[in-house]
């Protein structure tokens, strides 16, 4: 957090009547009973603590940053949530981040992304295979992920400048990251410099792997994994475009599984298609 959010963090807690103690790591305060009481309140585990998780919360019930970037509260979903839409602006989010696969199952279509536009939500791409290992990264399948991608997103409507992420889903080492994985992502890179359309390029994975991308030069955008325990998670979360939150919840009446995710940058890649 910069100091101008730390202080916009300060001033909601305090006009929520939830505490006003010093600020305390990355997220705020590290043991308040203010922050038990607000846990309690929110059905959160009360161990005092303003975690990912409190945090998030926070940023649902109105916490905005300062200092030209917006805190947003949005969610991740592996099925069609179109027949949820209205529910999902209802539970107060903002933006979600829907997929590009090979599997037809989790694909967002341009139906689905219309729905979500038409109810005021923003989008979010992502593109997933299994990518849970380095078996699965290398120039040759970076290349031929560009193109499905890059396939997708024409057939959705998304818009040139938007982005697409890619994901790495999995705790590379920094052998690994700097070998295969940045590999990958520059044949991704050129894929995409290449294309009719121009998109951005963004990484989804641990705090390492979007270190490490992102300055080589080959993603504009990062999105952390909630995996807390990956490698360089906690340092890199304040440097990240999107925070994926941990656990997984269901909303709309327990109908649609999602993972919370916060924008912590006005710019994140997101689109809207009409």
């Amino acid at each position: 957090m910069t100091g101008s959010d730390v202080s916009a963090w300060q001033q909601f807690l305090t006009a929520q009547g939830v505490f006003s103690a010093a600020i305390d790591g990355v997220f705020g305060p590290a043991s308040a009973q203010g922050t038990r009481d607000y846990q309690t309140s929110r059905g959160l585990d009360a161990d005092g603590v303003v975690g990912p998780g409190t945090y998030a919360q926070a940023v649902r019930d109105g916490l905005a940053g300062t200092g030209g970037g917006v805190t947003a509260p949005g969610m991740d979903a592996s099925v069609n949530c179109a027949p949820f839409a209205a529910c999902i602006l209802a539970a107060g989010m903002k933006f979600v981040a829907r997929y590009y696969s090979q599997s037809a199952s989790k694909a967002l279509t341009r139906a689905e992304a219309l729905a979500l536009s038409q109810a005021g939500l923003k989008l979010a791409t992502v593109y997933q295979d299994v990518n849970n290992g380095i078996q699965y990264f290398s120039a040759a399948l970076g290349q031929q992920s560009a193109v499905r991608a890059l396939a997708q997103a024409s057939s959705v409507g998304q818009p040139a400048g938007s982005a697409i992420y890619f994901a790495a889903d999995f705790d590379p080492t920094a052998d690994q990251a700097g070998g295969p994985l940045t590999g990958h992502f520059r044949a991704v890179a050129q894929a995409f410099s290449a294309a009719s359309t121009q998109y951005a390029v963004g990484v989804y994975g641990s705090g390492m792997a979007c270190r490490t991308i992102r300055d080589a030069g080959l993603a504009k955008f990062t999105w952390l994994s909630g995996s807390t325990g990956f490698r360089e998670s906690e340092s890199f979360r304040p440097q990240a475009n999107l925070v994926q939150i941990a656990p997984s919840r269901t909303i709309c009446g327990g109908q649609l599984a999602i993972d919370d995710d916060i924008s912590q940058t006005q710019d994140f890649g997101a689109f809207q298609v009409s």
